[in-house]
């Protein structure tokens, strides 16, 4: 069903509140408080829980403050950290007169606390670890040639050592090296695994969340008032793609809140609302410069986008462009273009067959053709040859997001019919024509908004299409919600492709009949029509 989207429906209504302690934690693991609470259980008992696996956001960049944090815990013992291990930092140099110890030597009795990435890229250094783990000394002959090997004493006598592993990182991390042995996750006796997103529906994490920026704040710099801490909520929800769900990496948020105590260092009073917004704007122009560069194309009419009038075969789909950071992440308008003809039935992606169309991308165009083939399957020796066309595009792209715009697209071509030039769509695809959410969606929207604002008209309405699944995740600044208001800027929702081809082209889809055809007046039908004729033509 068809549902038009208020501007309060895409707004963040959730307040901070009185700020909440972080606990004593440090702000990486400030919403971890449950997961970590058995961990000093694990450190005090050695004979039970030998090595310690913990994966999370933001481990391995905090590794030093991770180090602070257990050493904390356990005050009586060592824990030796290595940032950025390597064979000779973690074994130690033995030369001709003198051995200069390593990580793995000066952990003896203690803790080694290593960030698991170091492994994936070069494996036989987690090799080497989990050897000296299970014989319990560092054998220099078994060490590879490296850079200053010639000047190693390889027969010097073993280094005995005996601690307690502990591993930092993410879970993408632990399956390249269980890939690597099949042993890895069993040899951790104990396990801790930190979510990477924190719901913020509950007065905890709210409160949490105020006290974590207010923390951020620093002597001699303004600080927030209470408006600019919900504004820094919605932002890091929004970030996060999300309404209610807030990314647990604060490394950009932090960086974020730096730059708003540098910028607003000379006001004497606290840090408004209005000052955040304005903010983002401001970093946004410094840093985002494919962005700068694609809008700016986009108004001088290097990249082509018609806003106004009717087109056959053609379509405003969305993309995104993800890079370094959120602050220069930013979303496309493409035009979506297909060309069909009776044939053999051979769909052609062309970004495919240049190499530039990812494996979900191949996948989503395979869906499309399946529906088309399963709507049309009763018509005898039905063959569609069909090319598919992101114009003007120059760089891979992947992701099924855009299927519904290319079946639509295929449909208008197929069926003669017009497409306006001021909707855009974006959704994935079932075989069975059901609207699928879609990644990204508020940068998405953001970015038609944008175009329509260079290129479009003032006195036009501009429509945006998406899938109902993504109602959850709307959280869109307050110039788009303004425009909402004003009724020039309007969002659909829709979950199944034949409720929206009535929106798209004036026509419903049309059910299959009893009689094997589809009524009259349906655009299915009129494809039907089109194919006979082009079926009599060649047999005349």
């Amino acid at each position: 069903m068809i549902k038009r989207i208020t501007s309060n429906q895409s707004a963040i209504k959730l307040h901070a509140g009185k700020q909440r302690p972080k606990n004593g934690l440090p702000d990486f693991l400030a919403f971890h408080r449950e997961e970590l609470s058995s961990l000093p259980r694990a450190l005090e008992n050695p004979g039970i829980f030998s090595n310690i696996l913990i994966t999370g956001p933001g481990l391995e960049s905090n590794l030093t403050l991770l180090q602070e944090y257990i050493s904390d815990l356990k005050k009586n013992t060592k824990v030796i950290c290595d940032p950025h291990p390597g064979f000779l930092t973690l074994a130690g140099f033995p030369g001709n007169t003198e051995y200069r110890p390593g990580k793995m030597a000066e952990a003896d009795g203690g803790y080694l606390l290593l960030p698991m990435r170091a492994l994936t890229e070069d494996p036989n250094l987690y090799f080497l670890v989990k050897e000296v783990l299970q014989t319990g000394k560092i054998d220099f002959l078994t060490l590879p040639e490296m850079t200053g090997s010639k000047e190693m004493n390889r027969f010097h006598p073993s280094v005995n050592t005996r601690f307690r592993l502990i591993l930092a990182g993410e879970e993408g991390e632990v399956d390249f090296i269980s890939g690597v042995d099949p042993d890895f996750y069993d040899s951790f006796s104990f396990k801790i695994h930190l979510p990477y997103e924190a719901v913020m529906k509950t007065k905890k994490n709210l409160q949490l969340f105020g006290g974590l920026i207010h923390s951020w704040e620093k002597p001699g710099y303004p600080s927030f008032d209470s408006s600019a801490v919900d504004t820094l909520l919605e932002i890091g929800l929004r970030w996060n793609d999300s309404k209610t769900r807030l990314s647990l990496s604060f490394a950009e948020l932090r960086t974020f809140v730096g730059e708003l105590l540098v910028l607003y260092k000379k006001e004497k009073k606290p840090i408004t609302r209005s000052q955040v917004e304005s903010a983002v704007e401001l970093v946004e122009k410094r840093i985002a410069v494919y962005k700068r560069r694609y809008l700016e194309s986009v108004r001088e009419g290097l990249i082509t986008i018609q806003l106004k009038g009717k087109k056959t075969g053609r379509i405003n789909g969305l993309s995104v462009i993800l890079l370094h950071s959120s602050l220069s992440d930013f979303g496309q308008v493409n035009q979506v273009s297909a060309r069909v003809a009776l044939g053999s039935g051979n769909f052609i992606n062309i970004e495919r067959e240049v190499n530039l169309s990812g494996d979900l991308h191949d996948k989503g165009v395979f869906i499309l053709q399946s529906y088309i083939k399963g709507m049309f399957s009763h018509i005898q020796s039905f063959g569609l040859d069909a090319s598919i066309l992101f114009e003007q595009n120059y760089s891979p792209i992947d992701g099924d997001s855009a299927s519904c715009a290319e079946l639509l697209a295929i449909l208008s071509a197929l069926g003669g019919l017009e497409i306006p030039c001021n909707i855009a769509v974006t959704g994935a695809l079932s075989q069975y024509g059901e609207i699928l959410p879609v990644g990204s969606v508020n940068t998405k929207i953001a970015a038609w908004y944008e175009v329509t604002q260079i290129v479009g008209n003032s006195r036009d309405k501009y429509t945006v299409y998406i899938p109902t699944a993504n109602l959850r995740d709307l959280n869109l600044p307050s110039s788009i919600r303004k425009a909402m208001d004003k009724g020039k800027f309007q969002i659909f929702t829709c979950s199944h492709v034949e409720e929206l081809i009535p929106e798209v082209f004036g026509i419903p889809a049309g059910k299959f009949g009893k009689n094997g055809k589809y009524p009259q007046g349906s655009l299915f039908h009129l494809i039907e029509e089109r194919i006979d004729r082009k079926k009599e033509e060649e047999h005349e």
